[in-house]
């Protein structure tokens, strides 16, 4: 029996090249007392364990003495100003503790997962333990979301354009409800902790993208420690990009580790990504059912995410490096149909804005990079020529890594399609001025793997490499970008929290505000640009969303000329108010160029106005309303019609029917394809579906061009 089934796994064991087969394991040494040279291993463990303590003890001892007066002062900088020395210090430690674990020929496993975890931790908690209130205006509005949907069991598009992608808000619905929580403002505390959640999943699926690269054991946790130090770019609040940010990477480690196409070395250089590991077809149509399944979830949940997605695995396929062919084709047709039918709200009413900015390549990174850094305090302009130096940084890191990995004998395809085809977004829109952000966030898994190869090239799988790593300097160059990076990621993530911190009284004051919306009530808020800057710096919306109306309003240079704010207010018409918070204020002294003394200045103005009465005044936020209320009646809150909203005409039922059928077949095809070994030719059955999906992808295009067509 033994032999019949060694007789069996052989040919397994075979299947795999030679040269991609791991290195026969080295025979153990032989048994031998213990000696001081072999206790030298332990010794070295002692050195980063002291580190890694003193760290997180100068780091974390001096938090509880920020103070509410101590976080007021911030300026400029944001949190950074204000942290103690030993903060700074303890980070600092952090980074030469991990560093310090990359000289030893051997990984020590425990502790640079160690280290790595409590960088994340130190990074990323630090406002949750020093703030009162969960941080960032709009995952308070996000509250708002799941209270709307708590409360009406439906979604309502006419809203607001993420209606048309609920996906996030009505899974963390889903849950609310199973865990028997009937208030959605119950859940302040996980969103207070939420970025280091996301944070700290993102290295489950970024240690498995590592294990897909050809490196030694150095690059592969070097890059996800430089992935760990330059998540600054705090998208990872509670928000549906921090859900499918994760869907993302998960989505990219499958494809990275299971289904690359075999590549064989060429030209004496060999392929930089590992072999994908034997596996049953059983096991791999799982694993594809897995990768499709976080497709289909972050297509309803996100605007940009599933084609940042579906770019990438279209790339790796032109380049022969993905064994999923078939794969753009449906997800395509997955992604593009939700748009067109399910989005149907947003984009039949923001054409331009939706596909406006197709080509306009400078016009979108003109005002996704150099138009967030016009205007403002000289200060706070740091913290946003920072934010470029370092995405600048990485990104030439990781194209040095290119071209490292490539003198070494390496031939890098996959990971420069992770780290620079995201960089296609700036053709399609600026996303509100965003775009070159989300670049940089979803750039960054590739990019940082790529900037680690520029230290540890090689795989140190032969003995001259392993013999070059031991007098290596590398680890040396590390710990500099490394120091280089964790003090970057202060300025960058943090020097925006005067005015992204939320204040106790500005939630007390909107409380106040959604207490006053029966039936509907208009808040006025002050902006800089009533037309561009729509996005205010308050707790805003975490209730009642349809019956609350924010309008941005112009806020005066000066502040004494507040007439014109009153006039504001009696266009609005009854039950309207004007909010002064302190967080907004922040936003225009130090973005928009405002003076210091702005706020109180104005503050002053408005409680000298014989017209104006402050309805809520505390050390945070102050309300306004008129003396003499005008006349009429509030208007009746209009959430319009439930979603999804679809028209339905003879073209968009053929087109959806069509669209699902499509969707079907060419998943059956994908998995039919994996049965078959990689260079057989296609099976009957997969030839059959191919030919039936032609004539249900013609219908289904020609539907699509038709909706466009009739309701733009």
């Amino acid at each position: 029996m033994s032999g019949g089934t060694a007789a069996r796994e052989k040919p397994a064991a075979e299947h795999r090249p030679a040269w991609a087969k791991d290195p026969a394991p080295e025979a153990p040494p032989p048994t031998a007392p213990v000696t001081p040279a072999r206790r030298r291993p332990r010794l070295r463990a002692v050195v980063p364990a002291v580190l890694l303590a003193a760290g997180l003890a100068l780091y974390w001892l001096p938090v509880p003495g920020l103070d509410e007066a101590a976080l007021e002062a911030m300026g400029g900088l944001g949190l950074v100003g204000v942290l103690p020395w030993p903060v700074l210090a303890g980070a600092a430690l952090l980074v030469v503790a991990f560093a310090v674990l990359l000289w030893p020929s051997r990984p020590q496993r425990f502790l640079l997962g160690l280290v790595l975890v409590a960088t994340v931790v130190s990074l990323h908690a630090l406002p949750a333990v020093v703030e009162e209130q969960p941080r960032f205006a709009t995952a308070w509005q996000h509250l708002g979301f799941l209270e709307y949907l708590d409360r009406t069991g439906g979604s309502a598009p006419a809203l607001d354009a993420r209606w048309s992608w609920p996906g996030f808000f009505a899974a963390a619905a889903f849950v609310l409800r199973a865990c028997g929580v009937t208030d959605p403002a119950q859940l302040a505390e996980v969103v207070r902790w939420w970025p280091l959640a996301v944070n700290l999943l993102a290295l489950v699926p970024l240690a498995l993208l590592a294990r897909s690269v050809r490196a030694g054991w150095r690059a592969r946790w070097c890059g996800v420690w430089f992935f760990a130090l330059s998540s600054w770019v705090g998208q990872d609040y509670f928000s549906p990009q921090s859900f499918t940010y994760l869907l993302y990477l998960a989505f990219a480690a499958l494809l990275l580790r299971w289904f690359l196409a075999p590549s064989a070395p060429s030209g004496g250089m060999l392929p930089g990504a590992e072999a994908p590991p034997d596996a049953p077809p059983g096991r791999r149509a799982v694993l594809l059912g897995v990768a499709l399944a976080l497709f289909a979830a972050a297509v309803p949940a996100h605007q940009l995410t599933p084609f940042v997605m579906l770019g990438v695995v279209t790339v790796l396929v032109v380049l022969g490096r993905c064994a999923l062919r078939g794969l753009p084709l449906l997800l395509g047709v997955v992604a593009v149909g939700w748009v067109c039918f399910l989005a149907e709200p947003y984009w039949s009413g923001h054409f331009d804005e939706l596909f406006g900015g197709i080509g306009g390549l400078g016009a979108n990174v003109t005002s996704s990079v150099s138009g967030r850094i016009e205007g403002g305090s000289a200060t706070h302009q740091l913290v946003l020529y920072s934010r470029v130096a370092l995405a600048g940084l990485v990104m030439a890191l990781a194209c040095w890594g290119w071209w490292r990995r490539r003198e070494a004998g390496y031939r890098e395809r996959a990971l420069p399609v992770l780290a620079f085809v995201p960089a296609a977004g700036f053709a399609l829109q600026a996303y509100g001025g965003e775009m070159a952000l989300r670049v940089f966030l979803f750039a960054l898994p590739g990019a940082a793997l790529l900037a680690a190869l520029a230290f540890f090239p090689r795989a140190g799988t032969s003995e001259r490499e392993r013999a070059w790593d031991r007098v290596s300097l590398a680890p040396l160059a590390a710990l500099l970008a490394g120091l280089v990076l964790v003090g970057g990621f202060l300025v960058a993530r943090w020097g925006n929290e005067a005015f992204e911190r939320v204040r106790p009284g500005e939630v007390a004051a909107m409380e106040w505000v959604h207490a006053q919306a029966d039936p509907t009530v208009r808040l006025l808020w002050l902006s800089e640009d009533p037309e561009e800057s729509v996005t205010p710096a308050l707790p805003w919306g975490s209730r009642a969303m349809e019956r609350v109306r924010y309008v941005p309003t112009q806020a005066p240079r000066d502040p004494v000329l507040a007439g014109p704010l009153a006039e504001a207010l009696r266009e609005a018409g009854p039950v309207s108010y004007l909010i002064v918070g302190r967080g907004q204020s922040a936003y225009l002294e130090l973005d928009a160029g405002y003076s210091t003394s702005w706020e109180r200045r104005l503050l002053a103005t408005l409680d000298a106005r014989d017209d104006l009465v402050p309805v809520v005044r505390n050390t945070d936020a102050a309300v306004y309303a008129l003396r003499e209320a005008p006349p009429g009646t509030p208007e009746a809150a209009t959430p319009g019609p439930p979603g999804p909203t679809v028209t339905w005409t003879p073209w968009s039922v053929l087109g959806a029917l069509s669209a699902g059928l499509l969707v079907l077949l060419l998943g059956t095809r994908e998995f039919l394809r994996l049965r078959a070994a990689p260079d057989a030719p296609a099976s009957p059955a997969v030839r059959a579906l191919f030919w039936f999906a032609v004539p249900l992808l013609l219908v289904t295009v020609s539907a699509l061009v038709h909706r466009f067509w009739t309701l733009a």
